[in-house]
């Protein structure tokens, strides 16, 4: 998108003192997308900029002048502004925080933040509204007041003791928690049934404390592996975005990120989908069902599904995935933003396999083995440049 040196003022001007002027802002632009998009462009450039400036200054201002020239500003503008940004970074790292905006504590801001790497943690949301963290290698006994005692243990597994004091099968029927795993997180649950539930980062489980007779049913939104238990007269059922996985018995993984494509993959087993206005769908092992964001038909396809279910077994699988959704999906483990030099970067395809237990830099190191992008890491903000660029 171009954007015209009258704009790029203005949000500078915001960023100068986001204090005073940031609410104003916000309020004039709220519904003028070019201006919001402007302002996070900048925002997230210069969060990158300040950290890059700290290592290595010269650089810093190469990147920025690039950066300049995206805007397609006239070649007289232009030139002003890259010369004016080159004298701040060479005068001082407290001009160039002067140029761009004021912060309170600039050292605060350079201060190198460790990428942190995900593990078993998730809070338990009983139907009385307490809230319970649990902790990755926790063992404890959640005695809720409803009186249901709910026990969690070293394996990171969340399971209900079947202890409920006086409240009958109707009463537990109607008794709803739920799971939330954040960002960085992964759990597992035993469900009353015996169906066992793996859920991966960002994601939520709504379920009851003891199913009912008619069927088994749970809300997802995010990603979980099932194993469920076999019961032949008592259908488990996945709600997910408007879609209803039905099964008796089986392995499968359901992945369903708000605005993102969602996908549901049979390991082994047998399940039907069903969703409003659409034929049912019936997968066989090995077969993914694909629907689009917003979209209405599934298409399914027969897959390797390691690439669907490996954070399951403990590790990352891409298979000639586009580099923005490989970092999206490894920003829920790893605690970092990204910002990119190059946009078309976005849409290289790469292929991996890495253990979730390494760390982030060891990830970094095998996307830039490609010889293709590079990578910078400035506190929890990673670079990402084109390799060809540079060299042009």
């Amino acid at each position: 998108m171009n954007y015209d040196q009258d704009k790029i003022e203005v949000v500078i001007q915001v960023l100068r003192s986001p204090r005073e002027n940031l609410d104003d802002f916000l309020n004039e632009y709220q519904d003028n997308k070019e201006m919001l998009d402007l302002y996070e462009e900048l925002r997230k450039y210069k969060q990158a900029g300040l950290k890059l400036e700290k290592i290595n200054a010269p650089k810093t201002n190469l990147e920025w002048s690039k950066f300049e020239s995206k805007l397609n500003r006239k070649k007289h503008m232009l030139g002003r502004w890259m010369a004016a940004a080159s004298i701040v970074l060479v005068a001082s790292v407290s001009t160039l925080l002067t140029f761009v905006y004021t912060v309170d504590d600039s050292d605060q801001m350079a201060q190198e933040v460790n990428i942190e790497k995900g593990n078993a943690r998730a809070v338990l949301i009983t139907s009385s509204g307490a809230e319970y963290k649990l902790e990755d290698g926790e063992s404890r006994i959640i005695a809720d007041r409803s009186g249901v005692k709910i026990k969690t243990d070293s394996c990171n597994m969340l399971q209900y003791t079947g202890e409920a004091l006086a409240l009958s099968q109707a009463e537990l029927a109607k008794q709803y928690n739920i799971l939330e795993v954040p960002r960085l997180g992964e759990y597992q649950i035993l469900l009353s049934d015996g169906t066992k539930v793996f859920i991966n980062s960002e994601s939520t489980l709504k379920y009851p404390v003891q199913f009912d007779k008619k069927q088994r049913l749970v809300e997802l939104t995010g990603e979980a592996y099932f194993e469920v238990k076999s019961k032949p007269d008592h259908p488990f059922i996945v709600k997910t975005n408007g879609v209803y996985t039905k099964v008796l018995g089986t392995e499968f993984n359901v992945c369903s990120y708000p605005n993102e494509e969602l996908n549901i993959t049979l390991v082994e087993g047998s399940v039907a989908l069903n969703q409003k206005h659409s034929k049912e769908i019936l997968l066989k092992p090995g077969e993914n069902a694909n629907q689009i964001v917003e979209g209405d038909n599934f298409t399914v396809s027969k897959v390797d599904v390691n690439k669907y279910i490996a954070w399951r077994n403990g590790y990352f699988y891409f298979q000639k995935e586009r580099l923005e959704d490989i970092l999206l999906k490894l920003e829920r483990w790893y605690d970092f933003k990204v910002f990119y030099q190059n946009q078309g970067v976005k849409d290289y395809r790469f292929k991996m396999r890495a253990d979730r237990d390494l760390e982030f830099k060891s990830i970094v190191s095998r996307l830039e083995q490609t010889g293709r992008i590079s990578i910078e890491i400035n506190g929890n903000i990673i670079v990402v440049a084109d390799v060809s660029r540079k060299k042009a």
